[in-house]
């Protein structure tokens, strides 16, 4: 029996991981595109991109937490519920452009106001003000897109993304390097270069994306009015179990975005070196953010299935995979730490300085985040398990880490590297908690078992 579930594990874990961690490499191939091309542009043109990336990111974030819907869809998908599963998603896309329109008009309007929080230089606001002006329709455009591609992804159907993310990616490196160099008959537009070559490259993906889905009627092929066809009663039950998710992102992300405010205030070099990190670890990270998509993927749709002891078998296996590749890639950051610099010249010593410790302190703390992935994002998420996942947040990020770092760096006066421990006590005091919810299995929940099977709501597509 052990045999067979572990050959069934394996099988359909590999199905998962493999187009995910490719999708992963894309996603974030774009962030570290632009920042291997804009590092050449100096210190201030890093931290621009960095005060930039932090709007960006509490938006993304908040989305993420709308995307939490994704997990009904998992295990509608799992009953055969594919007109539920459709609804959900309308009712998830509606949403997601309401927040990216709302975060359009807020960064639109304060776009000055905000940047001043983390650049202290007034000759980089203005250049930051073109950047943000750019970005801000990005927002509207991965809004759509990252709903449609959540969705796919949250039925198990990933390759589609990943072809068209692949695309989008080879776009935007050929106009990162002609918008920001002037190269290939391009105007020179350096650190606005990168914000056009994004939004340019987000569109195209965002358009092959309808094309293929509309053209092919592939699952998501929604029109208007299913925008607004999920059930009233199932709407208040959707948005009971993600409203402590989206209070969780958003907290977690404004926290993120103090944190940038904390090392803004260490100057430039620590911003920059923070960016530059926080970029880098995303790259370390992809494979276990392939691992948390299987997790919840895999996991919720036992649970909807209402098979509780096979869900916390997987649970195990991939807590195992989580701490096997933590510490293989701690390894590795110990390795490259002292070469990294050489990725980017163009830097003050002071950064390329920096940077190498950070990462050594990353790999101090990598199998806490990667087990964080996997609990907090597959595993606690596949159940429904909000609640829970915001009050840790409230207290690692908001009771320990923030006030530590903020400490730290305006209080004590310390060298980056030390806030940037404090920073790490964040995933280490949250991979302590998140070890005992999972060991309580009290995450595990059927959230579809209560809603009755009729011939509109398993309709084949």
């Amino acid at each position: 029996m052990n045999t067979i579930r572990k050959s069934e594990f394996n099988r359909e874990m590999k199905g998962l991981v493999i187009p995910s961690v490719l999708q992963m490499l894309v996603g974030n191939s774009f962030s570290l595109v632009n920042m291997l091309m804009v590092t050449s542009l100096g210190d201030g043109a890093v931290a621009v991109t960095a005060a930039a990336g932090r709007i960006s990111f509490i938006l993304s974030m908040i989305l993420t937490a709308v995307y939490g819907m994704t997990a009904y869809m998992t295990q509608y998908y799992g009953k055969q519920q594919y007109t539920l599963m459709r609804a959900t998603f309308g009712f998830m896309l509606l949403i997601g452009i309401g927040m990216s329109l709302l975060a359009f008009v807020v960064v639109s309007t304060w776009k000055e106001p905000i940047l001043t929080l983390f650049i202290k230089d007034a000759e980089l606001i203005p250049l930051g003000v073109q950047y943000v002006t750019i970005m801000a329709f990005v927002f509207l455009i991965s809004a759509i897109r990252d709903a449609y591609a959540q969705a796919l992804g949250s039925i198990g159907k990933v390759k589609v993304t990943l072809y068209v993310g692949l695309f989008a990616m080879a776009v935007n490196i050929v106009l990162d390097y002609g918008l920001i160099y002037g190269k290939l008959g391009f105007p020179e537009l350096g650190v606005a270069g990168a914000a056009w070559g994004t939004l340019i490259s987000s569109g195209i993906s965002l358009l092959f994306l309808f094309v293929f889905i509309y053209s092919k009627s592939y699952y998501f092929n929604i029109g208007a009015r299913e925008l607004f066809s999920f059930p009233v009663k199932l709407r208040k039950q959707v948005l009971k179990t993600i409203s402590p998710l989206v209070f969780h992102e958003g907290m977690w992300s404004i926290g993120n975005m103090l944190y940038a405010v904390a090392f803004g205030s260490l100057g430039i070099a620590a911003l920059t070196t923070f960016q530059l990190a926080n970029t880098l670890q995303g790259y370390f990270m992809m494979g276990i953010h392939g691992f948390a998509y299987a997790a919840k993927v895999m996991i919720g749709q036992k649970l909807g299935q209402d098979n509780q002891e096979l869900a916390m078998d997987y649970g195990r296996r991939f807590t195992r995979i989580s701490v096997i590749i933590g510490i293989v890639i701690s390894v590795v950051l110990v390795i490259v730490s002292p070469f990294v610099s050489l990725v980017f010249p163009k830097l003050s010593a002071e950064v390329h300085a920096s940077l190498g410790n950070v990462l050594l302190l990353q790999a101090l703390a990598m199998t806490a985040f990667f087990l964080n992935n996997v609990w907090i994002v597959g595993m606690f998420r596949a159940g429904g398990d909000n609640l829970f996942t915001m009050n840790m947040i409230l207290i690692t990020t908001w009771g320990i880490a923030l006030p530590a770092v903020f400490v730290g760096a305006y209080v004590l006066h310390l060298p980056l590297e030390w806030v940037y421990g404090l920073f790490l006590c964040e995933e280490i005091s949250k991979a302590l908690i998140g070890y005992r919810r999972y060991r309580s299995q009290r995450w595990m929940r059927n959230l579809v078992g209560t809603i009755p099977d009729s011939p509109s709501a398993t309709a084949s597509l």
